[in-house]
């Protein structure tokens, strides 16, 4: 609790300042008493005559000299406690402003809601994706112009802008699925967030002066305008076939399947007609020697052309990943009923694996229960007492060795106690080898023929006990050994209910979408495999590497409207694809879906940049809405370039 002299600090600071009022008033009134002092003295009796007429003549002027004096040392006083009492104010009164004491008037502003700093860094994660881009795509040209030798440090730029966004993005999603819960932690990763997107920025801004010497657009502006014009050209021929390309997907396949690229062939068209209009003017402007006016009339124009390539290489790339699709469909099919089959075989049925009887210490312990409730790893045998034969391999472990041992062959004392092919219920003899065990021939076939009951053995048995024991050496993969045994049997019969609608649906002479049906396929078997069977993982990978790359280009098309939130699920898509299972593909699939979905929402949201039915015919509406262009004016404002945030600031250019 804080002491009563503690509190009271604030007033006794008050008690001093009057006190020292109190000292300037009294020196104050000290030197009106010298001022006055010699009035008061001064005597209006008639002077005493004298004896002599000449000192007294001399006398009058000493008196007024003396009285004068007198008044000299009053004004000095006065003047000197008027000062001090006033520096004494003053510093006292400045000493109360900016004390840091709970006495002091200046306090630490308080921490900015958390809603804020949330906000701050959606933000800066769009403006910092939306830097990459456009720094992508002028690269792009300068590379077309220079080579990939000269551009090779501004790549290099460009990919460590990349590494620090992907952080950044990494860091939003984990506080976006509530990691860290304290609120201290949650500033802390916010400000993660906004320090990573600010190094973006640096990063780009660092190698913005260099790149712009590289391109030298001011100087040399007609070698680089030829290299766009060439670009356009090449796109409007590419352009003219894309609607013969759709006409054929849709003849081929369903509607869905060409759904991704719906719109694709007329906003391609809308951005080459607004490149023509700014390569023009680019033109014109450079022909007058008006070189800014040509430098930013050609960035717009790039721009364009760039976004028009992403629009036809969409198409393109959507007709080869169908058609690859259609191809794979079928192995896939057989792939996913290869794996359905495989884990139907070790599934119990109702009275199935009953405990074997005991053939010595060897014998199978700790069977499959045969209750729902029993899972994978509950049924794994005790591999210090021995496992269970592999009926191919005619070896067990022994003291010590595991499952995977058991089906190898290795471990400890495989070779001494390999066990007989539980099919024949024989071991080999001394130099003779399981086929001869099987044929009954080879050394001491007739003696040493007979099962081996002993200890540490297992029992020569039946087809039955080598069913089991196939079954066991077919047993999921290790992620499958948690899941109880009714779910196991639910998921394997929700799959084999979808591979027959697909097989149906496939054999139906109606078209359909390859894409979606290898989605159906992966994701009904990624609950129930492991994906051994090669062509799962390659038809996995396959349609989420689409869906991905169909988001990817909303977003770059769309990236003046697109928010963080989008991007955020688009990059984590993108961070899966290089992903081995099953459900790590199938999962980028959902994300890459998702980012498509909430990009177009606020697309939607943010409605008609412009208004005007001249300018939507200019293209100037669909380059703000692409970030193409970075204002509301009549031309729809400057278009970016190559950089950062102060790259951009230097240019009067505002971030988007």
């Amino acid at each position: 609790m804080t002491s009563s002299w503690i509190r009271g600090r604030p007033r006794r600071t008050r008690s001093h300042i009057s006190v020292r009022v109190a000292h300037a008033v009294l020196g104050s009134a000290a030197g009106l008493v010298w001022l006055v002092l010699p009035g008061m003295t001064i005597s209006t009796d008639v002077p005493v005559a004298i004896s002599t007429d000449a000192p007294v003549a001399a006398a009058a002027p000493e008196d007024e000299e003396t009285s004068g004096a007198d008044l000299v040392l009053p004004v000095v006083v006065v003047g000197g406690v008027g000062a001090l009492a006033g520096y004494a104010y003053l510093r006292r009164t400045r000493r109360a402003r900016t004390r840091t004491t709970p006495g002091g008037t200046r306090t630490t502003p308080p921490a900015p809601p958390l809603t804020q700093l949330d906000g701050e860094s959606r933000t800066l994660l769009a403006e910092a994706d939306n830097w990459i881009r456009t720094s992508r795509e002028e690269l792009g040209f300068a590379e077309a112009r220079s080579g990939p030798a000269a551009v090779a440090p501004f790549a290099r730029a460009v990919r460590d802008a990349e590494s620090e966004l992907s952080a950044a993005f990494r860091i939003r999603r984990r506080y976006d699925a509530g990691v860290p819960p304290d609120e201290p932690s949650r500033r802390h990763a916010l400000a993660g967030i906004v320090g990573r997107c600010q190094e973006v920025g640096r990063r780009l801004d660092e190698e913005a002066a260099a790149f712009d010497r590289l391109r030298a657009l001011e100087g040399e502006i007609g070698e680089a305008l030829t290299v766009a014009e060439t670009r356009f050209r090449e796109l409007t021929g590419r352009a003219a076939t894309t609607g013969t390309t759709l006409a054929d997907l849709a003849e081929r396949y369903a509607p869905s399947a060409t759904a991704p690229v719906t719109g694709y062939a007329e906003q391609a068209k809308d951005r080459l007609v607004f490149a023509t209009t700014h390569l023009n003017r680019s033109r014109q402007a450079a022909d007058s020697g008006e070189a800014e006016g040509a430098v930013r009339q050609l960035r717009a124009a790039e721009g364009a052309v760039a976004q028009a390539a992403a629009f036809v290489d969409g198409i393109d790339r959507l007709a080869a990943e169908l058609s690859a699709a259609a191809a794979m469909v079928a192995s896939a099919l057989t792939g996913a009923e290869a794996e359905l089959s495989g884990v139907r075989g070790v599934l119990p049925t109702t009275g199935e694996w009953e405990q074997p009887a005991d053939a010595g210490t060897g014998a199978m312990t700790g069977a499959v229960p045969d209750t729902e409730a029993g899972t994978w790893a509950d049924a794994l045998p005790d591999a210090g007492t021995g496992a269970v034969p592999d009926a191919g391999a005619g070896t067990r472990t022994g003291e010590g060795g595991t499952a995977e041992d058991a089906r190898a062959g290795t471990g400890p004392d495989a070779g001494a106690d390999a066990a007989p092919d539980t099919g024949a219920g024989t071991r080999t003899g001394e130099g003779g080898t399981a086929e001869d065990a099987r044929a009954g021939t080879g050394p001491d076939a007739g003696a040493d023929a007979a099962p081996d009951t002993g200890a540490g053995t297992t029992t020569g048995g039946t087809a039955e006990d080598a069913g089991r024991a196939t079954r066991w050496a077919r047993l999921p993969d290790a992620a499958l050994l948690g899941v109880p045994v009714g779910e196991l049997r639910s998921r394997v019969l929700h799959a084999d209910t979808v591979l027959a609608s697909v097989r149906q649906e496939l054999t139906g002479g109606r078209p359909y979408d390859p894409l979606d049906v290898l989605r159906r396929i992966v994701r009904v078997l990624a609950p129930v495999a492991t994906g051994r069977a090669g062509v799962l993982p390659a038809a996995a990978r396959l349609a989420a590497g689409s869906a991905t790359a169909v988001a990817d280009t909303f977003v770059t098309t769309h990236r003046g409207a697109v928010g963080a939130d989008a991007r955020t699920l688009l990059a984590a898509a993108r961070e899966l694809l290089d992903a081995a299972s099953l459900t790590d593909l199938v999962r980028a699939h959902t994300l890459a879906r998702q980012a498509r979905e909430l990009a177009e929402q606020d697309v939607r949201v943010h409605g008609n940049p412009v208004a005007g039915a001249a300018r939507h015919e200019r293209g100037v509406a669909g380059a703000v809405l692409g970030g193409i262009l970075l204002g509301e004016d009549a031309d729809g404002g400057p278009p970016p370039s190559f950089g950062g945030p102060h790259t951009r600031a230097g240019r009067g250019l505002t971030s988007a």
